[in-house]
């Protein structure tokens, strides 16, 4: 059941409730933990530095973290958005834009909470991408699950093509938060890091 006009802010309020709080402690112990820093501190050798120069990927993974709370949102609608479009090309929706992303976005906050958890490893150099991708992967399983449920719900509509539609947003999912990871990540499966004279362990 929804009821319409789809209260978007209550569903962003859910989101978020899982999402932040995390987060939010997370920022706080790494800023802590830098301004406790004497001195120049070394960057840690990582394998995404194969790909990008170091300094470029510390920067962008700051920003990417900063950032969590303008992602949100935007992860909401464009999943949301996303679904929409599949049903239309399937064959139709029998309800409104707004209830597919409702219905999206109460599926999508078990992830986000999964997320907000890996987070944790992941920034503070402990977990090797032959362990993140695998989890990311069961989370992704996850939402894909619950979000073809929830749409078949919604609309009516077949419990296979629900799990089709769905396939989109949750690529999107998966590949925002992977590339987001790959940063800090201790190592990235078929990526060695660098290999410099000038490196300082």
């Amino acid at each position: 059941m929804c009821p319409e006009p789809v209260d978007h802010g209550t569903v962003l309020r859910f989101l978020a409730t899982l999402r932040f709080p995390l987060w939010v402690l997370l920022v706080g112990v790494l800023a802590v933990r830098r301004l406790g820093a004497e001195g120049l501190s070394s960057i840690p050798h990582r394998s995404i530095h194969a790909l990008l120069d170091a300094q470029l990927a510390v920067a962008s993974s700051t920003w990417l973290l900063v950032m969590v709370p303008v992602g949100l949102p935007l992860l909401y609608f464009s999943t949301g958005i996303l679904a929409h479009i599949g049903i239309g090309l399937t064959g139709g929706a029998q309800r409104s834009l707004g209830a597919t992303m409702r219905a999206v976005g109460y599926a999508l906050g078990p992830s986000l909470f999964a997320v907000a958890v890996l987070d944790w490893p992941i920034y503070f150099g402990a977990l090797p991408g032959a362990i993140y991708f695998p989890l990311l992967g069961v989370v992704a399983l996850v939402f894909w699950t619950l979000a073809a449920v929830a749409l078949a719900q919604t609309h009516r509509i077949s419990w296979m093509r629900a799990v089709l539609v769905v396939f989109v947003p949750v690529c999107v999912f998966a590949f925002a938060h992977a590339g987001r990871a790959m940063l800090d990540l201790a190592s990235i499966p078929g990526v060695e890091p660098p290999q410099s004279p000038y490196y300082v362990p």
